[in-house]
C-alpha cells in the first residue's frame, strides 16, 4: 500500500488545500491503509478554489450529493493531482448497487448483498473480494455519478454553468478543468502478473484469472480469446501443411480443405462460447445486472426524469439519433466505400500494367510482381484508419445514451467498412477475374504485409515515442525505485491513452475472414496467422502493461457484437468456399471433358452449399452454448430466489396481520407500498427487473 506525504516545495497556496486523506467515519476502516486507486490531474493553471470544491464533493455523503469517497491532494509540485481510494463499507454498497455477483458460501454465485455480506466468501477482506479492477470501476463510476445540486457554475470560473443534476466531472473535462482521470497500477501486483506472462516461456497458455483480477474483464475476455483462436488455428495449420505436402489432385486438396474449414470454423466458434460461458460465470460478470445502465458520460440532453429510476437524467429523442445516423453517417459510410472501391479499380489498373511490363522485360527481378498488392495493402490500412477516426467521431456526434449502444454502433460501422475495404479485392479476383494464382498472391501479402504493419504501429511506434518523449522530458530519472510515489504517479499519467480493444478484435476479425473465407486456396494462412499471434500476446501484454496508462475496464461477459461477428463470417465462408472449389481451372477442365454445362456445375455448388449449411446448423445446435454444470447452479439459484420470495411475502403478510389484525383486510390494498430492498434485502435473484419492480400494498 502506498503512503503519501507532505512534499516540501508546496507553496502555501497549496498547502491550504492539501492534508492527509479523508477521516474516515467506519471504525472497521480506520485501522486499514490507504491504497491509492484513481488519480485525477487538473488543468495546470487550475484555480484552488476548484480544487478545494472538487475535494469537497469527492469526500461528502451522498445525501449532500457527494460520493462519500477518500481523497488526497496529491503532493506533487504543480499542485494540480488529486488521488482518490475508498473504504471498504463504501467499496461493498457500491458492489451491491452495481450488481456484482460474487460466490456464497454455499459455492454458488449470487448478487452481492451488504447485509448478507457475512456469509460470502472474503467479504471480511476487500482485497480478495473485490479485485483490482473491480475498485477502480467503483470509483470510476461513483465519481461519474457525482451530479451538481445547487452550483449554478464552477467554483473559480463563473463563466462555465452548471444545470441542476449534470454530471460534474463529464462537464469539467469538456471544460479542460480535468485534465486526465485514471486507474493506478501496482506494482507488486503488475510485477507478479507479468513474470507469468508476457515473460513467461510458455508460448500460448496465459494467466487470465489473474489478468481478469487486475485489468478487468473485457481486457482479460480478449486475451483468452486470442489464446483460444491461436490454438484453435493449430489443427488448420497442421491440416494445411499437409494438404501442400502431399502430391495429390488440386481439385481433392481444395476440397477437403473446404469441408474440413466449415467445420473447424463451426465448432471452434460454438466452443468458444461455452468457454465464455465457464469464464463469465467464475467471474461473476455473467448475471450482471445491466437493465438499469447509467447514461455515458458524453451523454447530453435536456434533463427529464427516468421513469425506470425516477433519477433526473438528461434526454435527447431517439428520432433525432436516427435521423443523424441515416442522412449523415450511412452516406459517409458509402463515400469512403467508394474510396475503397476506387483504389482497388487502381489497382487492378496496376497489377495489368505491371504484368504487360514485366512479359516485355523479364530480365528484370520477379518481386516488382508484388508492388501493386505492397501499395493496395498499404492504401488499405490508411483508410481504416482514417474511416476510423471519422466513424468515432460520427458516433459521438450521434449522441448515444448507453455506453453499448455507443460501442454497438461503432463496431457496425467499422466492420462494414473494414469488410468491404479487406476483401473486396479478393472476392472481385474470386468470381469475376477467377485468377487463382492472383488470389493466392493477393492473400499472401495481404497477410505478411498487414501483420508486419500493425505490429509496427501497435508496439515498435509507441515504443519509440515514449522512449523519446520521456528522454526529451527528462523523466528517466523518476524510474527508479527510490523516486517518491507522487512521481511514480505522475509517471503513469504521461504515458498515452490505452486505445482499447477495438483494433485487437478487428485484426482477429480479420485474420478469421482470411483464413475461413479463402483458405482452401492458400492454406498456409493458418501457419502464418499462428506465429504472428504469439508474438501478438507478448506484444499486446507488453503495452497495456507499459506503453499506456492502466484502462478503466468494466465487466464483461462474453466478446459481444464480436462473437455474432465471427459467425456471420463462418457461414459466409461456406458459399465462398464451394464457389471457389467450382471455379477452379481443374474442375473446369473436368465439366469441358465430360459435357458438363456451367449452370449444372452452379446447381451442383449451390446444392452442396446447402447441405453443408444444414451440417453447420446442426453442429451448432448440437454443441450447447451453456455447460450443463452452470446452467444447474443458475437454476438453482433462480429457484432458491422463488422459494425465498414466497417466503419473504408470507412472512410480511404475518407480521402486518400482527400489526393492524382485523382492520388489514379492509385497508391492505391501498395504505402503504413497501420498497423491495425492505421486503426482500437477501435475496438472490437473476430478475433483477423483477425485484426492482416488486412492490407490496399492505
Amino acid at each position: 500500500m502506498l503512503r503519501l506525504g507532505f512534499h516540501l516545495k508546496s507553496t502555501p497556496q497549496q498547502l491550504a488545500v492539501m492534508g492527509s486523506w479523508t477521516r474516515l467515519t467506519c471504525k472497521c476502516c480506520i485501522s486499514r491503509p490507504v491504497q491509492p486507486l484513481v488519480a485525477l490531474e487538473m488543468n495546470e493553471d487550475v484555480n484552488m478554489e476548484t480544487k478545494r470544491w472538487l475535494m469537497a464533493r469527492i469526500q461528502a455523503e451522498k445525501a449532500a450529493g457527494g460520493a462519500e469517497l477518500m481523497v488526497h491532494p496529491g503532493e506533487d509540485d504543480d499542485g494540480h493531482m488529486l488521488i482518490v481510494s475508498a473504504s471498504q463499507h463504501v467499496l461493498l454498497r457500491a458492489a451491491e448497487v452495481l450488481g456484482f455477483y460474487k460466490l456464497y458460501k454455499d459455492g454458488s454465485m449470487i448478487s452481492f448483498s451488504y447485509r448478507d455480506r457475512r456469509n460470502f466468501k472474503n467479504s471480511d477482506n476487500i482485497d480478495e473480494f473485490l479485485t483490482l479492477a473491480e475498485r477502480q470501476f467503483i470509483i470510476l463510476r461513483t465519481l461519474e455519478n457525482i451530479k451538481a445540486v445547487d452550483e449554478e457554475y464552477i467554483p473559480g470560473y463563473p463563466t462555465k454553468t452548471l444545470y441542476p443534476g449534470e454530471a460534474i466531472f463529464h462537464r469539467l473535462q469538456k471544460s479542460k478543468i480535468l485534465h486526465a482521470f485514471y486507474p493506478l497500477h501496482h506494482e507488486e501486483l503488475l510485477s507478479e502478473l507479468e513474470s507469468n506472462w508476457h515473460t513467461h516461456r510458455k508460448l500460448t497458455l496465459q494467466p487470465v484469472d489473474s489478468i481478469y483480477r487486475y485489468y478487468g474483464g473485457s481486457v482479460a475476455m480478449y486475451f483468452s480469446f486470442l489464446e483460444f483462436f491461436t490454438c484453435s488455428l493449430a489443427p488448420m495449420a497442421i491440416f494445411g501443411a499437409m494438404m501442400v505436402a502431399l502430391s495429390m489432385d488440386t481439385v481433392d486438396k481444395c476440397i477437403l480443405f473446404s469441408v474440413f474449414n466449415i467445420i473447424w470454423s463451426t465448432v471452434i466458434m460454438e466452443l468458444w462460447k461455452r468457454h465464455s460461458f465457464v469464464l463469465s460465470y467464475t467471474w461473476g460478470t455473467l448475471q450482471m445486472n445491466s437493465q438499469f445502465e447509467e447514461p455515458r458520460m458524453g451523454y447530453e440532453g435536456p434533463m427529464s426524469t427516468n421513469p425506470i429510476t425516477l433519477r433526473q437524467q438528461p434526454y435527447y429523442p431517439a428520432w433525432k439519433r436516427k435521423v443523424k445516423v441515416w442522412l449523415v453517417s450511412v452516406p459517409v459510410l458509402c463515400l469512403f466505400l467508394a474510396f475503397s472501391l476506387c483504389t482497388m479499380i487502381i489497382f487492378f489498373w496496376m497489377e495489368a500494367w505491371v504484368k504487360a511490363f514485366y512479359s516485355e522485360r523479364e530480365n528484370y527481378w520477379s518481386c516488382v510482381l508484388y508492388i501493386p498488392s505492397i501499395l493496395h495493402t498499404l492504401c488499405i490500412t490508411v483508410l481504416n484508419a482514417w474511416y476510423k477516426t471519422v466513424a468515432k467521431m460520427l458516433t459521438e456526434w450521434e449522441n448515444h445514451r448507453l455506453e453499448s449502444s455507443f460501442q454497438n454502433y461503432l463496431t457496425v460501422k467499422v466492420l462494414v467498412f473494414r469488410f468491404v475495404n479487406c476483401f473486396s479485392a479478393l472476392f472481385y479476383i474470386s468470381f469475376y477475374l477467377q485468377d487463382l494464382n492472383l488470389l493466392r498472391k493477393k492473400l499472401a501479402s495481404l497477410l505478411i504485409l498487414t501483420q508486419i504493419i500493425n505490429q509496427f504501429l501497435e508496439t515498435l511506434l509507441p515504443y519509440f515515442f515514449k522512449t523519446l518523449s520521456g528522454k526529451a522530458a527528462g523523466l528517466e530519472v523518476c524510474t527508479e525505485e527510490s523516486a517518491p510515489d507522487i512521481d511514480k504517479i505522475k509517471l503513469q499519467g504521461q504515458k498515452a491513452t490505452f486505445p482499447g480493444m477495438f483494433d485487437e478484435y478487428m485484426e482477429l476479425f480479420v485474420q478469421f475472414g482470411y483464413v475461413s473465407l479463402f483458405s482452401c486456396i492458400y492454406p498456409l494462412s493458418a501457419i502464418l496467422i499462428v506465429l504472428n499471434n504469439i508474438v501478438e500476446i507478448r506484444t499486446d501484454a507488453l503495452k497495456l502493461g507499459h506503453l499506456f496508462r492502466k484502462p478503466f475496464i468494466s465487466p464483461a461477459a462474453n466478446i459481444g457484437a464480436w462473437q455474432i461477428a465471427f459467425e456471420t463470417l463462418g457461414f459466409m465462408s461456406v458459399i465462398t468456399n464451394c464457389l471457389l472449389i467450382s471455379i477452379s481451372p481443374q474442375v473446369k477442365e473436368y465439366c469441358t471433358e465430360n459435357n458438363v454445362t456451367a449452370n449444372s456445375v452452379l446447381i451442383w455448388a449451390l446444392g452442396v452449399e446447402h447441405v453443408l449449411l444444414v451440417i453447420k446448423v446442426i453442429l451448432a445446435v448440437a454443441i450447447p452454448d451453456v455447460p450443463q454444470w452452470v446452467k444447474l447452479r443458475m437454476d438453482r439459484v433462480e429457484y432458491q430466489s422463488l422459494q425465498a420470495l414466497k417466503h419473504q411475502v408470507r412472512y410480511w403478510l404475518a407480521v402486518k396481520q400482527r400489526e393492524r389484525g382485523p382492520a388489514l383486510q379492509k385497508h391492505f390494498p391501498l395504505t402503504q407500498w413497501l420498497p423491495w430492498r425492505e421486503l426482500w434485502p437477501t435475496v438472490p435473484c437473476r430478475y433483477e427487473k423483477l425485484r426492482a419492480d416488486f412492490r407490496i400494498k399492505c
